[in-house]
């Protein structure tokens, strides 16, 4: 049951604003086409995220007993970052992703499966929604976070890997809208689900590494 979870992000801001990674707008030099845009871009999109970013103040636990309830907390320039999740024994539970206090991404479980899921994006500029994704994706790397994954096995990886696509799809589909009028819809769609995927399956590596 617990094994096909994903997870529930949430993110309260803050003011500030630093150097976000390059913006999707630098990745082309004119406005680019569909399918080939999306897929010449792929690799250097994840080169932005891997720029490293600060975080400060990153906290992590993890509790399995009963219900499972996972929590990573760090700042960066955007403000304070917490990732959640929490699921009950039967693979019932809700993931999100809230920056401010908005509801950015939200997958909700029964069973293990998700029933429904929505993004709102719309709010942040291309910078910003560029920064939170990369943060989202370089936290797993730090001691701490590391630390706390290490002392669980099998199942959280999945939902760090999860949480990562969740916040990384919506983030870059996002930030692509608003910095490419020529990109398209359906073009900032497979970029997002692709790094999204990439990211995820990353993620997923560096927790099983963290655990063994």
């Amino acid at each position: 049951m617990l094994t096909e979870l994903v997870i529930t992000v949430s993110l309260l801001a803050a003011p500030a604003a630093s150097s976000a990674p390059p913006g999707l707008a630098e990745l082309s030099d004119s406005a680019p086409t569909a399918n080939a845009a999306a897929e010449a871009d792929m690799e250097t999109m994840l080169n932005s995220l891997e720029a490293p970013i600060d975080l400060h103040q990153v906290d992590a636990f993890v509790e399995a007993a009963g219900e499972l309830h996972m929590q990573i907390d760090y700042h960066i320039a955007l403000g304070h970052v917490t990732i959640a999740t929490r699921m009950d024994q039967d693979g019932t539970g809700v993931a999100r992703l809230t920056l401010d206090q908005r509801v950015l991404a939200e997958q909700k479980f029964v069973d293990g499966k998700v029933i429904t899921e929505s993004t709102a994006f719309g709010a942040l500029t291309e910078e910003e929604a560029l920064l939170l994704v990369a943060s989202v994706y370089q936290v797993w790397d730090h001691d701490v976070v590391i630390k706390a994954l290490a002392e669980t096995r099998g199942l959280l990886c999945g939902l760090a890997a999860g949480i990562s696509f969740l916040a990384i799809s919506a983030g870059v589909i996002a930030g692509c809208e608003l910095a490419t009028s020529g990109f398209g819809t359906a073009a900032c769609v497979t970029l997002g689900a692709g790094l999204g995927k990439e990211t995820g399956a990353i993620v997923h590596d560096k927790c099983g590494k963290a655990q063994n």
